[in-house]
């Protein structure tokens, strides 16, 4: 038993004016018995030892069985400094499990007897007790509790009303046992600790076990106005073995916007208890439940309570909440494997709830669809797959616009986070291409990637440079330049095929060519840009395609005798001096809509043009033209000019 020295002194001297005087004396002598007012008395009974004085100035205070001593009219006083010790009212800690003495009259008697701001004591022991202990409301009693409160069942205690102060560093245990399923624990009856209506109180418990509730805070009135729990502070080891192990909730029907339950501060503990994976829901089936009862009619949520430091194992479903908003979760865990369901958060009306710095999440904690609404995860791994081959997709997450995804933001790219494993969704801050994506989505299983904003450079007659070292994720690029330049790409532009860019080609007199920035291998050549004009230049297939924006086609001169047309190829010109020629068109087929002219530019030899259609003419006479077109099966003429044919 602790002893309080304030005053010890005082004590000191007082016993040693009056200890040659004392007697010994049973409790029960002291009441009936004849007793003498100049005589000081040794209680003797067990647990109730003390020193008692005469009282002559007191006539009016009750017996209370531990403190006042009433012998017809004489009050006899206990002589004591510190705490007030509940077995001086009777309080016995001999229960064995099954058998023992009932302390509830005496523990209510103790109450009773306590001054104002004095600390009510109860030793270490084993104590059994029939009724709800309550603290009282219109005094401040402050319960310090080393033994162990075994409560009858349905039965707890009660802590209401202001500035409240509740210590059990023993173990507080009711008569409920034995269940393993959802309807055994459901019958339960009893809340361990009840914070009924409370404000700025501090609560430190030890072992909470075999409740429906361990603990419960609730606002709880009926009629009138609205009334509370608010502030107060909760500090606790483990609280297991029970239906619900903390309970938050409102209760009854009042006036204007109802009761309410906010802003308290829990450190734990552990919640539940168990062997991974082997014992769901048998260490107790919820850990936190937030919801509002059916009698209430509060309108505002339960909302700003913090949750510090609290383990979860054993349970069923570490949280369950509905009607709940801005509540805060802050380190601690849920053991891997240690429940079947981690979080259950109704998809209306749990809004803005946090979860900061836990030791992990694992994909499968979440029941599908129960996200909340801006449910936040930071700081706290996001374990995704199935165990073992489990990945770390992110250290953030948020809930998305889809129901049953989250959006998680994860600081590096990697296939199996976002291709493999899909059940949430996830926001990588790389992307795939790091050089090319800002930032990648995966989006109701759909990958979407943000590119980087691309860049412009202008080259004029001023660039002294050569060659020119291009900015990365190259977007425009102008040329105005008065000499032959050779242009280096950023090598991360390379990473994917699609990326582009665009060339203003404004003096075609100097050739330009384009090379990697990393090994100076020429990717496009300057035979691609004949001509001045605009130019898309698009990575495929390992390669540069460029083709020139707008209608503008590349013109061709045949010398020889024979000459495929090839593609880009708009106007073709027939010069051989020397012979008949002939030209082939290319496949009809791979170029619907195109229109070819072929012009023969010889005075005295014919140009044949093979690939037009049977019916038509092929023959170009000297000095003639055709026109044709693909109509995508064959090349089909739609004009020819034969010089001085007449009329």
């Amino acid at each position: 038993m602790k002893v309080c020295t304030t005053g010890l002194t005082a004590l000191l001297v007082i016993v040693s004016a009056i200890a040659f005087s004392q007697t010994r004396i049973t409790l029960a002598s002291l009441k009936t018995g004849t007793v003498s007012t100049t005589q000081t008395y040794f209680v003797t009974d067990a647990g109730k030892e003390g020193l008692f004085y005469y009282d002559s100035k007191d006539v009016s205070s009750a017996d209370n069985g531990g403190t006042v001593i009433v012998n017809g009219t004489k009050r006899f006083k206990r002589l004591y400094s510190g705490y007030l010790d509940a077995r001086w009212f009777g309080m016995v800690g001999n229960y064995n499990g099954v058998s023992g003495t009932d302390n509830a009259a005496a523990f209510k008697a103790a109450i009773a007897g306590a001054r104002k701001d004095e600390v009510l004591l109860v030793p270490a022991g084993q104590y059994y007790v029939s009724t709800s202990i309550a603290m009282p409301t219109t005094k401040k009693v402050n319960f310090l509790i080393y033994g162990d409160i075994y409560f009858a069942k349905g039965f707890g205690f009660i802590i209401e009303g202001l500035n409240q102060e509740f210590k059990c560093y023993g173990s507080i245990i009711g008569k409920n046992s034995g269940a393993t399923t959802e309807a055994t624990f459901a019958a339960y009856s009893g809340t361990g600790v009840y914070l009924k209506n409370a404000y700025n109180c501090e609560v430190h418990v030890n072992e909470i076990k075999n409740f429906k509730n361990g603990i419960e805070q609730a606002g709880d009135k009926s009629g009138g106005s609205p009334n509370g729990s608010q502030f107060n502070k909760i500090f606790f080891r483990s609280i297991h073995s029970n239906y619900i192990q903390i309970r938050l909730t409102t209760k009854g029907a009042t006036d204007a916007a109802g009761n309410w339950n906010n802003e308290s501060f829990w450190y734990g503990g552990r919640l539940g208890v168990g062997i991974p994976a082997v014992t769901y829901g048998k260490g107790g089936w919820y850990g936190i439940m937030i919801t509002k009862d059916a009698t209430s009619n509060a309108k505002d949520p339960i909302n700003g309570h913090m949750f510090h430091d609290i383990g979860f194992e054993g349970l069923e479903i570490a949280v369950k909440a509905s009607n709940a908003e801005h509540n805060s979760f802050i380190g601690g865990g849920i053991e891997q494997q240690g429940v079947r369901k981690g979080i259950d958060l109704d998809p209306v009306t749990c809004v803005g709830n946090k979860f900061i710095g836990l030791t992990h999440f694992e994909e499968q904690f979440f029941v599908a669809g129960r996200l909340g609404v801006n449910t936040v995860i930071e700081g706290t791994p996001f374990w995704t797959g199935p165990l073992p081959n489990i990945v770390v997709a992110g250290n953030s997450a948020m809930s998305s616009i889809t129901p049953n995804k989250f959006l998680i933001s994860t600081n590096k790219y990697t296939p199996t986070s976002f291709l493999v494993n899909k059940a949430h969704d996830l926001i990588s801050q790389t992307g795939e291409f790091p050089t090319i994506q800002a930032m990648m989505y995966r989006i109701n299983g759909v990958v979407r990637s943000v590119p980087f904003k691309n860049t412009f450079i202008h080259i004029t007659s001023s660039t002294a440079s050569n060659p020119v070292t291009l900015p990365p994720n190259l977007g425009v690029i102008r040329i105005e330049a008065t000499q032959a330049k050779t242009y280096k790409i950023d090598a991360g532009d390379l990473a994917k095929y699609g990326e582009n860019f665009i060339v203003e080609y404004m003096t075609p007199a100097y050739p330009i060519t384009f090379t990697r920035s990393d090994n100076n291998a020429t990717v496009i050549a300057s035979s691609e840009f004949p001509s001045g004009g605009t130019y898309r230049c698009l990575w495929a297939n390992g390669q540069y395609k460029v083709s020139k924006i707008g209608a503008e086609y590349k013109t061709f001169t045949q010398g020889g005798a024979t000459y495929t047309i090839s593609e880009g190829i708009e106007t073709h010109y027939v010069n051989n001096p020397y012979a008949n020629s002939s030209c082939t068109l290319p496949s009809a087929k791979s170029w619907p809509g195109r229109v070819i002219v072929i012009k023969n530019k010889m005075a005295k030899y014919t140009c044949q043009v093979i690939g037009v259609s049977a019916s038509d003419e092929s023959i170009i006479p000297p000095r003639g033209a055709m026109t044709v077109k693909s109509d995508g099966t064959t090349w089909n003429i739609i004009s020819f000019y034969k010089r001085n044919v007449a009329l």
